[in-house]
């Protein structure tokens, strides 16, 4: 049972989420430092679910509570475990598959969209690069061929593929 701070959190979320598809909400939400209509930005929350599930670590530390970050933590080796078996199969390892399904129980899938909503709440396009940044390094380093998919152009809305694509990796060169 997660905590009553955890719990708080969660509510809030949620409430954020249902203001958005109720018929008198906005027509757009903020993504990556920009507007964008709400159905873009409920495509880029699916796409930084995924990243965050494949780079797990790296955005760990925008959980909200100890207690969502610790779900995710677990979500992580459980991933991991339902991966590991694919990498011997012969032909294309669908390796991905793991990390791109959608968390199958609330809490953890409240974890991963708790984190998602943080990092696309940029302020600007430069505050959402340096957010996105340690995601996409870790994501290029362990699945460059998701990390190809989930910037597609039909996948995430405009302002976050501006926000992900062509960042330099780490050492200054750009990939």
């Amino acid at each position: 049972m997660p905590d009553a701070a955890t719990l708080i959190v969660l509510i809030q979320l949620q409430r954020r989420f249902a203001n958005l598809l109720t018929e008198s909400g906005p027509e757009d939400a903020r993504s990556a430092g920009l507007l964008v209509p709400v159905a873009h930005y409920f495509a880029d929350l699916r796409a930084m679910v995924a990243m965050i599930f494949r780079s797990w670590p790296a955005a760990r530390e925008y959980a909200s509570t100890a207690c969502l970050a610790a779900t995710l933590d677990a979500e992580h080796s459980a991933r991991i475990a339902r991966a590991q078996p694919l990498l011997n199969t012969p032909g294309k390892k669908k390796t991905s598959k793991p990390y791109t399904a959608p968390p199958a129980d609330c809490l953890t899938a409240g974890a991963a969209l708790n984190i998602a909503a943080s990092l696309l709440d940029a302020d600007d396009q430069i505050d959402a690069r340096d957010r996105l940044a340690p995601l996409v390094h870790q994501l290029r380093r362990q699945d460059l061929a998701l990390s190809t998919w989930l910037r597609r152009p039909s996948w995430i809305s405009g302002s976050l593929r501006q926000a992900v694509m062509d960042l330099p990796p780490r050492g200054g060169m750009m990939a």
